[in-house]
């Protein structure tokens, strides 16, 4: 039997480009081979957070010089209004936040006040490290204090857990705000927002986390 040539690439040949090109956080983000909705929601929240640290990176790369500048004073708090300060102020930034939190929120049955903000912990608290690691290493092109990488990445994070609990209206903003985990992000949010100004996108999210 004579075999008929076919001109193009062999099948090996395609499917090793198709690997090439596979991109695993997307196909997980998508919701493919996932065990619970937990999951696929830290896949989500991962493949966000990749997102965010990049257009973060773009925003300060911006005012390299000033926060540089600041990064030289002593008392931490000084950097991190600097370079939070020009993070919230971006609508770029805060309209991500925003979309995110009204998407999960959409998507998810997490109910309303109490219940939804059970939810939202349970869902959260176990990839907060994960969200918060991009962040940190974005933010530490710009300054090597720990301290003010970690600072960072506890308020951004604080933002997007609030941001999906105002979605659920009643008292489960009050309710997120009581968990331990996120005192490091809204201690930073107070410290660090008096006098600074952020985009009205996330202005309300921001006036829940200080009161």
């Amino acid at each position: 039997m004579q075999l008929k040539y076919v001109k193009g690439k062999c099948p090996e040949e395609k499917r090793k480009n198709k690997m090439d090109t596979f991109d695993l956080k997307k196909y997980l983000a998508e919701g493919k081979l996932f065990e619970s909705e937990e999951d696929q929601f830290g896949a989500e929240l991962d493949a966000f957070a990749d997102d965010l640290a990049d257009e973060i990176k773009d925003e300060l790369e911006d005012h390299k010089e000033d926060i540089q500048k600041s990064d030289k004073e002593v008392n931490e708090i000084v950097g991190v209004v600097g370079i939070i300060g020009y993070i919230l102020l971006s609508n770029t930034v805060a309209n991500m936040l925003s979309k995110f939190a009204k998407k999960q929120f959409a998507k998810r049955d997490w109910g309303k006040g109490e219940a939804a903000a059970k939810k939202i912990y349970d869902f959260t608290h176990k990839n907060e490290e994960a969200f918060k690691a991009p962040i940190k290493r974005i933010v530490s092109l710009f300054t090597k204090d720990a301290k003010k990488q970690k600072m960072i990445s506890d308020i951004l994070f604080a933002i997007v857990v609030l941001a999906m609990a105002g979605q659920a209206g009643g008292n489960a903003v009050s309710y997120v705000k009581k968990a331990g985990y996120l005192k490091g992000g809204l201690y930073g949010l107070k410290a660090a927002i008096k006098g600074t100004e952020v985009s009205n996108i996330i202005k309300g999210v921001v006036q829940d986390a200080v009161s």
